[in-house]
């Protein structure tokens, strides 16, 4: 009696255990396999309240530092995020309330609270706003969507932005938007069939990220049917071509700087002297005067109309004076930008200019992006008088990053890199202006950060240094002095030294001892400069530029034109 007991309650266990195995059974496969019926509040899922703007640029939610605000029924967008996302050139200057956006064409400034844009200087009555509240600048989207011909659309406090093509389609059945890619996502809402939806090709576990009606999220891939490419007609240019507003048509360019300090010395008689196979003069004519950057200028009609009887082009140099102070003011100032640049087309008109070399060696690193800001509102104006843009760049080094290579490269018609100085006064050592290793680095890792071959223009010294070791009291002190080619040849020879071929540096070097002096030089000469050249053939670059004219050797002309106009 109490086996059939016992087997009776054993049979009871067995059923209550298999029960509850089933159950966990059906509750695991349908955790696994039903979907989540769960639904979130779209705006409480990205953490906006109910009257906050959802902004939603190529079908991607993007959380704002600065929130956009609405005004008249107009969304204002503010300048930061135009910055990060439609723009990256977008310039405010929040101490002169300028906002100035620029492309290869046109430059566009607006100051803000004010109905009176300016586009090229001269005044466009428009019905866009652009804001300054508590120092954010903010810019209508109207106003933006007309300027960089964006799609965009503005619903139930959802602004969707787009600037690429994309694809449409239509849902093939009634679906659920997730949240995220999975069946087990809690949805957004319910899409019926027939709706339709905005995506790319971005297809993650069976799903594909939608947009419908300005709500982003997921829809199974094979429910989207009727796939269509949709165009969007976006002419705006926003960057720049890479090729020179002007190019030269005879082998390499054959640039020389010509050193002017005064106006009288525009017209002797080294300055009218012709040399066979040069291209462009760089006189240096423009510095500024002080901070507010009114512009000195000694140059001379005459040497201009000198140069273009002769064949030449004439590029007028612009200095920064090698001071940060005047700089920074010039650079990170809208009206005094602008201010400089006008001064510059006046010149080019009342001297018949070629283009304008833009010479700034003492940007502080905190204006990198104000010296390309000058350089984008340069450009179009001197585009448009037909007027080619030179600028200056050191040899890439760390410490000057801030220059922005790539951004200068794109800019500017052709980038001459200052590839001397290698050894400089102040050294602690005695070397070569420039090696041939040096040469090479300054062209190739110029090249590496982006710019242009066909725009990059190789600077080579037409002076050396005579560098003097003093013995004194067991130390040796060192000194050194700016040397011509025939100048420092002649002191080493009157000095009693020799010269040699430097393995090294592939320069022929010189050295004389004098009582407890040694004289040393890396002499700047026919074989440096033929050497030079061949860098300039072999990484077939646009030519190249040499500071500076009234130091080289009468036999250097014929190098460089056999070279470079071969």
């Amino acid at each position: 009696m109490n086996y059939i007991r016992q087997n009776k309650f054993v049979k009871r266990v067995l059923k209550i255990f298999c029960l509850i195995i089933l159950i966990l059974s059906i509750l695991i496969l349908a955790k696994v396999y039903l979907p989540s019926f769960k639904k979130v509040d779209y705006r409480e899922s990205i953490e906006l309240s109910p009257n906050e703007i959802v902004v939603n640029v190529q079908f991607d939610y993007i959380p704002m530092k600065t929130p956009p605000i609405e005004y008249n029924n107009e969304v204002f967008l503010p300048v930061d995020f135009i910055k990060e996302y439609i723009d990256k050139y977008i310039y405010w200057d929040k101490k002169e309330n300028f906002v100035t956006i620029t492309n290869e064409k046109n430059v566009i400034r607006m100051k803000t609270e004010e109905l009176e844009d300016f586009v090229n200087e001269e005044p466009l009555k428009l019905n866009a706003y652009l804001y300054n509240i508590d120092g954010v600048a903010y810019m209508s989207m109207l106003y933006l969507e007309s300027i960089y011909q964006l799609e965009v659309y503005y619903n139930n406090k959802i602004l969707s932005i787009n600037k690429e093509n994309y694809k449409t389609g239509t849902i093939s059945k009634n679906v659920k938007l997730r949240k995220n890619p999975n069946i087990k996502s809690p949805y957004i809402k319910k899409i019926k069939k027939g709706s339709q939806v905005y995506f790319y090709e971005n297809e993650e576990n069976g799903y594909t990220k939608v947009d419908v009606g300005g709500y982003i999220g997921f829809v199974p891939t094979k429910l989207i049917t009727n796939i269509k490419d949709k165009d969007i007609k976006n002419n705006y240019i926003n960057d720049y071509k890479n090729n020179p507003n002007w190019n030269i048509y005879d082998g390499k360019i054959n640039l020389v700087f010509d050193q002017i300090s005064k106006v009288e010395a525009n017209n002797t008689k080294n300055r009218r002297k012709y040399h066979d196979g040069v291209d462009v003069l760089v006189p240096t004519w423009f510095s500024f005067k002080d901070e507010t950057g009114e512009i000195v200028n000694i140059a001379d009609r005459g040497y201009v109309d000198w140069a273009h009887e002769n064949g030449y082009r004439v590029w007028g140099l612009l200095t920064d004076n090698f001071d940060k102070k005047i700089s920074h003011s010039i650079l990170t100032s809208t009206e005094t930008r602008e201010y400089v640049i006008k001064q510059l087309l006046a010149y080019v008109s009342i001297y018949n200019l070629d283009g304008i070399n833009i010479d700034f060696e003492s940007v502080p690193k905190e204006d990198g992006d104000s010296f390309i800001q000058f350089l984008r509102e340069l450009a179009p104006a001197l585009r448009k008088q037909g007027v080619v843009l030179t600028v200056d760049l050191f040899v890439p080094k760390p410490w000057t990053a801030h220059y922005n290579r790539n951004d200068v490269g794109k800019i500017a018609d052709y980038v001459i890199v200052m590839g001397y100085d290698e050894h400089y006064a102040g050294s602690e050592k005695a070397g070569s202006v420039a090696s041939m290793s040096w040469s090479e680095t300054a062209i190739k890792d110029t090249l590496a950060e982006g710019v242009p071959k066909n725009k990059l223009i190789l600077g080579i010294p037409f002076y050396c240094r005579v560098w003097t070791e003093t013995l004194e009291d067991g130390n040796i002190k060192l000194s050194s002095k700016a040397y011509s080619m025939q100048g420092a040849y002649d002191f080493i020879q009157e000095k009693g030294g020799t010269f040699i071929f430097d393995e090294e540096t592939k320069q022929n070097y010189g050295e004389a001892k004098e009582g407890n002096k040694t004289y040393k030089v890396w002499l700047e000469d026919e074989t440096s400069i033929d050497k030079r050249l061949d860098l300039v053939l072999e990484y077939d670059i646009a030519g190249a530029g040499a500071w500076k004219r009234g130091l080289e050797k009468e036999e250097i002309w014929t190098i460089l034109k056999d070279k470079l106009k071969e």
